[in-house]
């Protein structure tokens, strides 16, 4: 009878435990998909604001004649909509965790979680990666010149890399498409850990390209602000006003800059996170991983499969 007692309350320890990870691993996802929302609103904002500066110096030239229809977001609708179904899995993914390991079902959440799994399920081939621009000319107005700072931009996702988070998106699908015990748990977190790595990893270099797109935008900005005051005449109390914006201005794009780093460390806390999870799901059944790798549930069977089947990686 004491040794009973003792399994259980070991066997309840377990529980806490698991239960304690699953909430921190809740705690980690939020902030994560509350900032990455606001910076693709944010980077296509600050986007548009470019483009209303740059029609001001680019609408009396001739050469190329400015069409204000060649003006386009920096993210489409399309590429925000897909970020947005991601991290609505992704939120949805952790929310199953922690009600399988605090003992919760809910016909409601296995329905919402099935119908957004099958929605996910080969989004990751729409994933179109963003891509950022360099900025290195100079404006010259009446014998004004502005140079622009040049801005490097973030190394593109490659082919391979276009893989990967297509296979991360895929198996996030599966996992919430098919109903998890609580026994597979174990083996499938833990298949499910190298795909959360590669979706954090590759959404945070994601997030360097917005930085390098947000910082060419905000310097265009700033420049075509500063070549209009040097040519225009204006009151002196207008002309004022106006160059007091300019602080503001660069103000504006180191805090968009923080953001953005900081919505970067948030998943990379993200992934160590969910990695630690795994982990201490492994803790609790160590041969787990072993005796269970062939027969892992659907979340994580076939992306081995599925990967292979995407395009070939660009040499």
């Amino acid at each position: 009878m004491v040794v009973l007692t003792a399994l259980g309350l070991l066997a309840c320890g377990c529980v806490q435990e698991e239960a304690k990870h699953a909430t921190a691993l809740s705690a980690a996802t939020a902030p994560v998909v509350d900032e990455a929302t606001a910076a693709y609103e944010s980077v296509n904002t600050i986007h548009d604001m470019q483009l209303q500066y740059v029609a001001t110096t680019a609408f009396d030239k001739t050469d190329p004649v400015y069409n204000p229809k060649n003006a386009q977001p920096f993210l489409s609708e399309s590429q925000i909509d897909i970020r947005l179904a991601v991290l609505k899995g992704l939120q949805a993914y952790v929310k199953d965790l922690v009600d399988i390991t605090g003992g919760v079902e809910s016909k409601e959440l296995d329905t919402a979680s099935t119908s957004l799994g099958k929605s996910l399920t080969g989004l990751g081939n729409a994933f179109l990666p963003a891509s950022s621009s360099s900025q290195t000319a100079t404006i010259t107005t009446d014998g004004s010149t502005v140079t622009q700072t040049v801005v490097s931009p973030a190394a593109p996702i490659t082919q391979g890399e276009q893989n990967l988070i297509s296979t991360a998106i895929n198996g996030l699908g599966q996992f919430l498409a098919y109903k998890k015990m609580k026994s597979e748990l174990p083996a499938t977190v833990e298949g499910m850990d190298p795909q959360i790595e590669n979706l954090c990893k590759l959404l945070a270099k994601e997030i360097d390209i917005l930085i390098s797109q947000e910082t060419v935008d905000y310097d265009t900005v700033i420049d075509a602000q500063t070549l209009f005051l040097r040519t225009t005449k204006l009151d002196a109390q207008v002309r004022r006003e106006q160059i007091m914006k300019l602080p503001e201005l660069a103000r504006q794009e180191k805090d968009a800059i923080e953001r953005l780093k900081h919505l970067k460390g948030e998943l990379m806390n993200l992934e160590l996170t969910h990695h630690a999870f795994a982990a201490e799901l492994q803790h609790n059944n160590p041969s787990s991983l072993k005796n269970t790798i062939g027969s892992l549930a659907a979340a994580g069977s076939n992306l081995g499969k599925y990967y292979h089947s995407l395009p070939a990686t660009a040499q």
